[in-house]
């Protein structure tokens, strides 16, 4: 055998040979661990905002049902006092109507009560008017005679008392019928008064509850409007919040998707980076070794 024959020819080239596999390996690796790398950060970048954006429109969605609830209590609370407003109105009418119709009838049976006194007065002062009345006005009666004396002016004496007598119950029938008059005239001044005053009362309590009544029931339209803008909004946040929840359930597909082809494994990156290195070195020095054997 000649000793300048180089016996590792092969060898030294089956040593290259798995270097230039190892080294390509490790740039399409480094090429793989790029596109990893960047489509990691999009994915965990994605599946953040998409999850941002789920609890945004989560507490969005929460506060829109609290200001609904809201709102639908505060329209319970309006209707309630309408309620409570046309009730009383209703009441309050009843009770002015009936005290009105007594007023009334209190006021016309006063009012025939003093006319069928005055009559009765005006009767007993015609009738009694020549005797009983003589200081107040001189009467002649149409049967006397020239000195203006009548049959019973001229009776005995025995019949003087009973005269007398029937001129006094004159003035004390009159005195009270006077009473009775007087009576009436007030009852009906005071019953008017009391009428007049109570239906002002009324109206204007009638005027203030019915101006109540009509802010609150223009509150409570304004109210449902809101609860129907609420309602349309939490429609499109539902709509939203289903799309956003995809979207977060797709990143994180895509994320288990790169785990299995850019992490999973016994080994890491890093670890198989330094593995294939020092494989390339102890290579490479076996090549020199080789090649040189003969120095």
């Amino acid at each position: 055998i000649s000793v300048s024959e180089d016996h590792f020819v092969k060898v030294r080239q089956i040593i290259k040979d798995l270097v230039a596999k190892l080294e390509s390996e490790a740039g399409a690796e480094k090429t793989q661990k790029s596109f990893c790398d960047e489509q990691v950060k999009l994915a965990v970048t994605s599946r953040d905002e998409e999850q941002g954006k789920v609890e945004t429109l989560k507490a969005k969605i929460t506060g829109k049902e609290a200001d609904k609830a809201q709102l639908t209590q505060e329209i319970a609370q309006l209707s309630k006092e309408i309620a409570e407003n046309k009730r009383a109105l209703m009441e309050a009418t009843e009770l002015r109507e009936k005290e009105s119709q007594e007023n009334l009838l209190t006021i016309e049976e006063a009012g025939a009560g003093k006319e069928a006194v005055s009559q009765a007065v005006e009767v007993l002062k015609t009738f009694y008017g020549g005797a009983a009345f003589v200081q107040k006005a001189s009467f002649v009666p149409t049967n006397s005679d020239r000195e203006g004396k009548t049959v019973a002016d001229r009776a005995p004496e025995v019949f003087d008392e009973d005269y007398k007598g029937s001129q006094e119950a004159s003035k004390g029938i009159l005195g009270i019928l006077e009473v009775i008059l007087s009576d009436f005239e007030r009852t009906i001044a005071t019953v008017t008064e009391q009428e007049g005053e109570a239906a002002e009362a009324f109206a204007t309590f009638k005027s203030e509850s019915e101006a109540d009544t009509k802010i609150k029931e223009e509150l409570v339209a304004t109210k449902e409007g809101e609860i129907a803008d609420i309602e349309a909004e939490l429609t499109a946040l539902a709509d939203e919040t289903k799309e956003a929840t995809e979207s977060h359930r797709q990143a994180l597909d895509e994320l288990e998707k790169l785990h299995t082809m850019c992490v999973a494994g016994e080994e890491t990156y890093e670890e198989r980076v330094a593995k294939r290195q020092k494989e390339i070195e102890a290579l490479k020095e076996a090549h020199d070794m080789l090649e040189h054997w003969q120095s």
